[in-house]
């Protein structure tokens, strides 16, 4: 029985590291430009490289494994490539890319590797349904999941990412669109540097240190992302340093240590976004005048907004602890509200007095908190608070065509089939 065993794992230890006969790279370097090259299934280890229009396309089981330290795949100063149905591995970068004009990515899996794709000096690129899968290492330890560096026309789309860095690492690039990812378990979900021209949208950013990161980045759109349980101590859901011109909006953003918090940054409209069980939903630091966070959502938030002296507006937002009336009759609040609390400033320096929430002490110091700056005209303030929360979300809307032509079908048959019992 020992020797049956012993050659049984024997037999299992060589299928683990036997290698296709395919030659990988003589196909690529045979092929002519616009050619489909078929890899058969199979695992295939060393450093391929491409450097001609043409695509890769894999079989289910075909696995590309990289030598030592160098990309198991390098795709370099050519045009239209397409990368597909591929498991790549290796020590350091799964996929290296770079002064491509027009590559596609798409359905592959990547695992075990320092970092998923690097993309650099390129433009026209499109990354999506790759999966890209980190180790329980430290973040200082892994590399990014998709990096794309000094390039333009950027899309990344449909990709799951998790364990890793910065699960989409953005740095000097012009027009990208980063939508429908989702990254979990990472340092930053989605992280934009020097960047013009972006917009991150129907992303889920879920249990990162950070959800979105955005630094030294102009003109950006940032709409209908689920940003959640970012809660450690540097968490945030989004966090915007340097920023001019951005918009948040319809994004649903809960259980986060801090929900936005917006430093040194102008013009940032964030509007109709639900904020919902974050310890601080709103944080401004050295934001100019003109940001302004307008019809949003404020549920069950334990401090609403901060900031410094200069202070941000707040127009027409809904607040959970609002007990203003409205005799109006107008769907507004006939006072302001106050979003200043001092039981918030101390429970964010020491979360431990989180656990006195809803106490007596703390609902009066509150109170007193609504009385005593309601003569404050420049801080956190909001002269108009909605007293209905704003529905944000289109999906939620009822589509009143279907709802007639449900009901009208719905009375044509109790109709017909009255008229056939009469009958």
């Amino acid at each position: 029985m020992k020797k049956i065993g012993f050659a049984l794992l024997f037999f299992l230890f060589m299928s683990q590291t036997v290698y296709a006969d395919f030659d990988m790279q003589a196909a690529i370097d045979a092929a002519r430009p616009g050619e489909i090259v078929h890899i058969p299934a199979g695992r295939y280890q060393g450093n391929f490289i491409v450097t001609k229009p043409i695509t890769l396309q894999g079989e289910e089981g075909t696995e590309l494994i990289g030598e030592r330290d160098k990309p198991a795949l390098r795709i370099e100063n050519t045009a239209k490539v397409t990368v597909e149905n591929i498991t790549l591995s290796g020590k350091n970068k799964a996929i290296v890319a770079s002064d491509v004009d027009g590559l596609e990515l798409r359905k592959l899996q990547i695992k075990d590797v320092h970092t998923g794709v690097h993309i650099q000096r390129s433009k026209n690129v499109r990354i999506h349904e790759v999966n890209v899968a980190g180790s329980e290492a430290h973040y200082s330890q892994k590399g990014n999941g998709v990096a794309v560096f000094k390039s333009e026309d950027i899309t990344i789309e449909g990709n799951t990412i998790e364990r890793v860095q910065d699960g989409i690492y953005v740095e000097e690039v012009t027009r990208v669109v980063v939508q429908r990812n989702k990254v979990t378990s990472s340092r930053y979900g989605t992280h934009f540097m020097y960047t013009s021209d972006a917009e991150a949208l129907f992303n889920t950013y879920l249990h990162n240190v950070t959800g979105l990161m955005i630094m030294m980045t102009t003109d950006i759109l940032l709409e209908n992302n689920t940003v959640a349980n970012h809660f450690d101590f540097n968490g945030y859901g989004m966090l915007l340093y340097d920023v001019q011109q951005a918009k948040i909006k319809l994004n649903t953003i809960k259980n986060n240590r801090t929900g936005v918090a917006l430093q040194k940054s102008s013009n940032i409209q964030i509007e109709t976004n639900d904020f919902q069980m974050n310890q601080t939903a709103l944080e401004g630091t050295k934001v100019n005048g003109d940001t302004t966070a307008s019809s949003n959502n404020f549920t069950g938030n334990i401090l609403t907004a901060r900031s410094d002296k200069q202070g941000f507006q707040l127009v027409s937002n809904y607040y959970d602890d609002y007990s203003g009336i409205d005799l109006k009759d107008n769907g507004f609040g006939d006072i302001p509200y106050v979003a200043v609390s001092s039981f918030g400033q101390w429970m964010v320096r020491q979360p431990v007095y989180q656990y006195f929430v809803a106490s007596p002490s703390v609902i009066l110091l509150t109170s007193l908190d609504q009385q005593i700056n309601k003569t404050e005209k420049n801080m956190l303030i909001d002269n108009t608070p909605r007293l209905v929360m704003k529905d944000t979300k289109e999906k939620n809307k009822v589509n009143m065509v279907q709802m007639l032509v449900g009901l009208f079908l719905t009375l044509s048959s109790l109709w017909l089939w009255k008229r056939g019992i009469t009958e």
